[in-house]
Order: structure tokens, then sequence, then C-alpha cells
């Protein structure tokens, strides 16, 4: 190893992966990583570890079927072949998975800012969130497809009644409440401010006893990618504490099999999605250009290779991290 190698792999056996997450949405400064890359790698093996964290609990209260869907997280980025200073891993390109959803997540964000761009040199855009009571669990992919050709009726009243030809895109997000509720509702880029009030109105109509608090209209600037995360971050964000938690979590997705959850409609310009990449390749400045084999270890959160070297120094970075909190 080079120096720089082993510089980063200094100290690795100070803090739990358990106390990762938390260490990971503070803001760190950049003395803490060699290059942006190391950083970024360092966020996504946190993730990795924390999608494993989910899984061990999703796994457990499957069934059959929807076990060997999430065995495929197993293996996404659990090997890193690393070939000079590029990085290469698997992807498994699922829900439940925090690295997959960041990279789609990234992806629709690229495809769609300058689509958006364009609309919003003709009219204004608005974020919309409109949402209805909770339902049970027994009522959720029933209640889906109320939500979603309810949606569909609007428009068409829009379009026949307003003269509003709606223009935007929709994500269906599903959360769980703590009164044991599921809580599937829209987030929406909508074209013109008119149009925004309009639609909310109709879903008011259609849903009369949803809570006229939970509906938000604001205007956004889309020149601003961050503006557009809402819409197009992970439609579930699973925060498993208990057996209880992860029942529900493994029913969402099951209700969400073969459902789309993001979708344009109006004059929007559709962007054709990339085929979805299997693989990851990463261009890494901060390690020994060399052939080596990474495999991530889930209680260091962190690449080992075959002489127990490791490739991020997560713990060592954890340890630094918590110090300035304790500080």
């Amino acid at each position: 190893m080079t120096k720089l190698t082993e510089r980063s792999n200094s100290s690795n056996n100070s803090i739990k992966n358990n106390s990762s997450t938390s260490l990971d949405k503070l803001e760190v400064t950049s003395d803490l990583f060699l290059s942006k890359s190391h950083e970024s790698q360092y966020h996504a093996a946190i993730h990795k570890g924390s999608s494993l964290q989910t899984l061990n609990s999703l796994h457990r209260v499957a069934d059959v079927k929807q076990r060997k869907q999430y065995r495929k997280t197993w293996y996404c980025n659990s090997v890193l072949l690393q070939n000079q200073t590029i990085l290469q891993g698997s992807l498994c390109r699922k829900r439940w998975c925090q690295h997959c959803n960041r990279i789609k997540t990234a992806e629709l964000i690229k495809g769609y800012h300058e689509p958006l761009s364009d609309m919003q040199k003709d009219d204004s855009l608005y974020f919309v969130t409109l949402t209805a009571p909770t339902v049970s669990g027994r009522k959720l992919r029933s209640e889906i497809r109320k939500r979603y050709k309810a949606f569909s009726r609007i428009k068409d009243n829009l379009r026949k009644n307003y003269a509003i030809n709606l223009n935007g895109i929709r994500k269906l997000e599903i959360t769980y409440t703590l009164d044991a509720k599921f809580h599937p509702h829209f987030h929406l880029i909508i074209q013109g401010k008119s149009s925004a009030i309009t639609l909310q109105r109709l879903w008011l109509d259609q849903f009369p006893s949803a809570d006229l608090k939970g509906q938000d209209i604001r205007l956004i600037d889309s020149s601003e990618p961050r503006n557009l995360l809402e819409v197009f971050k992970y439609s579930v964000k699973p925060e498993v504490k208990d057996a209880t938690h992860a029942k529900a979590y493994n029913h969402i997705y099951k209700c969400l099999e073969g459902v789309r959850t993001i979708q344009t409609f109006g004059t929007i310009r559709k962007v054709k999605e990339p085929k979805e990449a299997k693989t990851e390749r990463l261009s890494c400045d901060w390690i020994e250009p060399r052939f080596e084999i990474w495999s991530y270890n889930e209680h260091t959160s962190d690449y080992t290779n075959a002489y127990n070297e490791t490739l991020i120094g997560t713990q060592d970075i954890n340890k630094r991290l918590s110090e300035r909190i304790n500080s």
C-alpha cells in the first residue's frame, strides 16, 4: 500500500455501524476525506450498511417470493473490483436499496432538469402536495388505484370544463404513520398557478374528508436541481424500528409491485429513461493503482481485501466525526 492508502486506513476500530447513519447527516469538512471521490464512496458505504440493516428486518417477515427479491440487494455493491483506480460493482436497482435509489434520483433530476426549465420559460412552476386520509394495510392496494383514478378524472375535468391542459410530473409516495396507518400521497410539479390551485380544489372535491392543511402549493425554481429532489427521490423511505414496522414496509413494497410511481403528463418533453445500469464504475483518485477485490463488511461499513486492508477507512472517519460532536 502507498502512504496515501495507509493514511486512509490508519485507524478502523472505533465506532459501531448503528451510529453511522446519523453521522452521515452531518455537514462535514473536507479535511476528513482525501478527495471528493473518497467522500462519495464513504457515503455509499454508509448507505449500503443502512440498507442491509433494513433488509435484515424485511427478510424476516417476507414470504418466499419477496425474500428472493430482497436477496438481490444483498449482492448490490457487496464486492468491488478494482482495476487501477476504477472501482466496479453490481447494482440491484430495487426500491428498498438506498444506494440504487440515490442513483435513480440523480438520473431523473439530470434527465428532467432541462425539460422543466423549458416549461418554466412559458409559466411558473409549482410544487404541489395532494393528500387524503390514511388507510389500513388491508385497503392500501385498492386505495392506490383509487387515487390514480381520481387524478385521471381530475385531468379530464380540467381539460373539458376548465380549458386547462395539465402539464407536469407526478410522484406517488407512501409513508407509514405512528397510528399504524398507511399514507399514500402525491407530490407534483405543475406548470401555472391557476392550474395548481384548480387541481387542489378538484382533488378536495374527490376527497372531501381530506384535511386542507395536508395540501400544499409552493412556487419553485427548476433551475436549482435540489428543488426537484422531492419529486424524484424514493417513493418509500422505510424506518424499520421493529417487527411491526418491517411488516408494514414489506406490505408497502408488495402493494407497489408493477406500479409506476413517477409519471409525466401534458406537454412536458418526455425524457427517454436510460436502461437501468446493472453495474457502477467509479473513478477513485485516492487509492493506489492496482488490481484488487474488495468485499463489504457490514460490521465496519467498509470494504476489505484478502489482507484485511480497508478501502475507505470508515471507522476512522466515524471516530473523528464522533469526537467533533462530543467536543
